[in-house]
């Protein structure tokens, strides 16, 4: 069942430009494999929990990505992930619909993640953070419609969404839930990726679609 109200909204950069903090580990055509990998993994897991997912950005080869999973495509005319993301929230204000914040590269997320960020949050009502496993980033930020709270992504924006929630005396809640701990950015963590799910870089960057690995819970 899907929640009703909430949008998901995905940023994604184009696939030349991804994952460059693993040009060390990764060809560049493996990096593209496994961005889009994980992306088409965050956006059904979305659809399937949401209903309704905006992509935010990317290539040909993303808004081709996002259609055929039946997302929404829009160009992305911020300068960064901020930026990008409030343009999002803008569209999801003006149409009265709260908003997750889902990063694309979350490997092992499924609905059911998504799902509990929702209901940590009311249905939609209440700040809802989630945060990163690694470098204290936020791996899922639920805005409620139209409620005036930037985001503040990045390296330890976990602490600094809590502290400005208090600042502007903003009640939130924190969702743990397991698919959303870990992204995929640096090699440590496409080695933490291989040990909990072993055999997941092969499937992962072959570039075939295998988008199912680690549907079990730890």
């Amino acid at each position: 069942m899907t929640a009703k109200g909430i949008v998901a909204i995905v940023p994604m950069k184009p696939l030349s430009q991804s994952k460059t903090r693993l040009a060390d580990a990764l060809s560049q055509n493996e990096r593209a494999n496994l961005s889009i990998a994980m992306f088409v993994r965050v956006v059904s897991a979305a659809r399937d929990a949401l209903g309704e997912v905006w992509v935010v950005g990317g290539d040909d080869a993303v808004r081709q990505a996002a259609e055929n999973l039946n997302a929404i495509w829009h160009e992305d005319p911020g300068k960064d992930l901020n930026a990008s993301l409030t343009f999002a929230l803008d569209i999801a204000c003006k149409n009265d619909l709260s908003a997750i914040y889902l990063p694309a590269d979350l490997p092992f997320v499924v609905a059911a993640d998504v799902e509990e960020v929702a209901q940590s949050s009311s249905n939609g009502e209440t700040l809802t953070i989630s945060p990163a496993q690694q470098d204290g980033g936020t791996n899922a930020l639920l805005i409620p419609s139209c409620l005036p709270f930037p985001p503040a992504l990045g390296q330890d924006s976990f602490s600094r969404h809590k502290q400005q929630a208090a600042q502007l005396g903003i009640p939130y809640t924190i969702c743990l839930s397991d698919g959303l701990r870990l992204d995929l950015d640096t090699p440590d963590d496409l080695a933490l990726c291989e040990k909990r799910q072993p055999g997941f870089s092969a499937i992962m960057m072959s570039g075939d679609a295998a988008y199912s690995i680690g549907e079990t819970r730890d």
